[in-house]
């Protein structure tokens, strides 16, 4: 009879394994699932507005049918300018080309802009050229404008026929078209925030529970004890030695050493979102390294000027400024 009971059981264990690993798949997928946060979850937080990728589309779709509806209108106005006389065709091709010149140096100002704010981080010359190269832009815009202006002076002086209803919707046609613009730029940065992983309930950039034992913003001194300076971060009290694990997914922007900091390490996270550990004892990752959400990057430290004993400073900065990284930990005590 045990022996009967035995076999059975043995027969179950390869049943048993399978639904075990079944669901461990189910639940490994669903906690992956939930930490499958953008950054548009963590600017919300902070008050920085953030852009649904669905309604830009629809705003977008709706800009590019008015953009079509005008384009059409201006096209059937010049080809009715076709049974005017000779001058007067001449007059709307004349004005076409001045327009169309100017649509162009407007697309071309419009590309420069997008392209200068993307170079931030380039070098002096770089910047000065990209400038330079506005500047110019700018000048020759504007004297085409002149230009047009004087030209459909001369016309009414003449008494020439002006087109003065298709001019309107020239006007109206270049002004959608930049809508558009301004719209299809919406729409990509909705589509491009970067993955972080878990944020609704991060839960330390430590592999063991940890205190606060330095909040962010103002306090007294801790080195000189004689005057309130602005803390630009969260510090963990934490043993010499304990993991740090990276925020977020990311790439490693940096990872050096500074006089007051000591070892440290700065992560990307795209979308403007950058972390930084510092006072640390080792680094275990490189420059431009990637690294997904809790991966080990370092072991915390007592290295730096600025510090009294062995932690974790513990940075979260959105656009360049420092904000404060308690607002996106679940358990700000540890």
């Amino acid at each position: 009879m045990m022996k009967g009971t035995v076999m059975k059981r043995v027969a179950m264990l390869p049943f048993l394994t399978m639904l075990s690993l079944a669901l461990i798949s189910a639940m490994t997928w669903q906690a992956q699932a939930a930490r499958a946060e953008n950054a548009s979850v963590l600017l919300q937080r902070y008050g920085i507005q953030v852009y649904d990728p669905v309604a830009e589309g629809e705003k977008l779709a709706e800009l590019q049918e008015a953009y079509t509806a005008a384009i059409r209108k201006v096209n059937d106005q010049t080809m009715l300018s076709s049974a005017y006389d000779v001058a007067e065709l001449q007059a709307a091709r004349s004005l076409t080309a001045r327009d169309q010149a100017i649509l162009e140096l407007e697309d071309q100002l419009l590309m420069l802009e997008r392209q200068m704010s993307e170079s931030f981080e380039a070098d002096v010359a770089t910047i000065m050229a990209l400038d330079a190269r506005y500047r110019s832009l700018a000048d020759e815009l504007k004297q085409q404008r002149a230009s047009r202006a004087a030209w459909l002076g001369q016309l009414k002086a003449a008494d020439m026929p002006v087109f003065a209803d298709r001019e309107q919707n020239i006007v109206k046609l270049t002004k959608i078209k930049r809508d558009v613009d301004k719209q299809k730029r919406l729409l990509e940065r909705a589509q491009s925030y970067a993955e972080l992983g878990e944020v609704s309930a991060f839960r330390s950039p430590l592999s063991i529970p940890a205190a606060v034992s330095s909040p962010f913003g103002e306090r007294l001194d801790p080195i000189t004890q004689d005057a309130v300076t602005f803390h630009a971060g969260i510090d963990f009290a934490v043993p010499t030695g304990t993991q740090v694990l990276a925020a977020f997914h990311g790439v490693v922007h940096e990872a050096s050493q500074s006089e007051e900091l000591g070892r440290y390490v700065i992560l990307d996270h795209g979308s403007g979102i950058r972390t930084l550990y510092g006072h640390l004892e080792d680094i275990q990752v490189k420059v431009r390294q990637r690294v997904q959400q809790y991966d080990p990057i370092a072991t915390s430290g007592n290295t730096g000027s600025r510090t009294t004993g062995p932690h974790l400073h513990f940075g979260l900065y959105i656009g360049g400024s420092a904000v404060n990284p308690a607002l996106i930990l679940s358990q700000p005590g540890g």
